[in-house]
């Protein structure tokens, strides 16, 4: 049983290795890539079982976009316009928070 309504109002979902993340308000779900199991519990994004790096960032809720890059191996998480990346555990933040365009994100974006 989950405290969020994860039905609906999803602010972000990222397909990652064997399952889809759900992030909704300071909380994520994952299930398997059926999508029709879930694979553990509802847990908050800082949790040590998400992304406990972003404890204390804007990024521990409410995001608006999370994406995994298989070239550097990092989470890309997104808010507004700015972001913020972790490793691949989630436990350490690789790249400051930092604006999309103009502020060193993506710098094809400041064109």
């Amino acid at each position: 049983m989950t405290t969020q309504d994860f039905t609906r109002d999803i602010d972000a979902v990222i397909c990652y290795n064997d399952g889809y993340w759900f992030f909704k308000g300071n909380k994520c779900l994952k299930t398997n890539m059926a999508g029709d199991k879930l694979m553990g519990g509802e847990v908050d994004i800082t949790s040590g079982d998400a992304w406990p790096a972003l404890a204390g960032t804007t990024f521990e809720r409410d995001l608006d976009g999370v994406a995994y890059s298989s070239y550097s191996g990092n989470f890309w998480f997104i808010k507004g316009d700015l972001c913020i990346a972790t490793n691949k555990d989630g436990n350490q933040i690789v790249a400051p928070q930092r604006k999309l365009a103009g502020g060193g994100g993506w710098t094809a974006l400041d064109q």
